[in-house]
């Protein structure tokens, strides 16, 4: 048996919704350039038995690139997976314990990704200014900086989020009953 929940707090459309759109939008681009990329290895691989240097690569640095990008708008429509039996029951039942509890965890995520955020720029420093890549020297490089920046951006989108939800289900678990 499903239960109904409320829509995602963070989902109302803002300008903060849209900057995670664009950003999810550019992960989904990122993602068909790294398909066509590896059709384009692969067709390469079978019929001239010459692969495309450095799609592994390129796919392993995209993995995190996209997911940094595409994970603000995910958590933004409700779409990050998670056992929802508990919170379903107590919206049910007990509407401000579940929005008490939402709170709680909203908080604790702003928290853990202004922690990545805050940890993360030194090493995006660092990686910019001594040149850092990733691959093997000769074949392909990848500069790592610019992968450092999209993690910040996305910690920085997913911590404003998270904060906007806290405050939303924050004032629905303080409001009056009956309101």
């Amino acid at each position: 048996m499903e239960l109904p929940l409320e829509p995602h707090p963070a989902a109302a459309p803002s300008a903060l919704g849209r900057i995670a759109a664009v950003l999810a939008a550019i992960g989904t681009g990122w993602i068909l350039v790294l398909m066509a990329l590896i059709c384009a290895d692969v067709t390469a691989r079978a019929a001239f038995n010459a692969p495309i240097l450095g799609v592994p690569e390129m796919v392993q640095f995209s993995i995190v690139g996209i997911v940094f990008l595409q994970l603000p708008e995910t958590y933004r429509m409700g779409g990050l997976t998670r056992s929802d039996m508990l919170i379903g029951r107590l919206q049910l039942s007990h509407a401000r314990a579940a929005h008490a509890l939402e709170f709680v965890f909203d908080l604790v995520g702003a928290a853990l990704f202004v922690i990545i955020l805050v940890t993360t720029w030194p090493l995006m420093r660092d990686a910019f200014a001594y040149n850092e890549f990733y691959g093997s020297t000769g074949v392909v490089q990848i500069p790592t900086g610019p992968l450092k920046v999209i993690i910040m951006i996305g910690c920085a989108m997913m911590a404003l989020q998270l904060a906007i939800s806290a405050a939303i289900h924050l004032a629905r678990a303080v409001r009056p009953a009956g309101k």
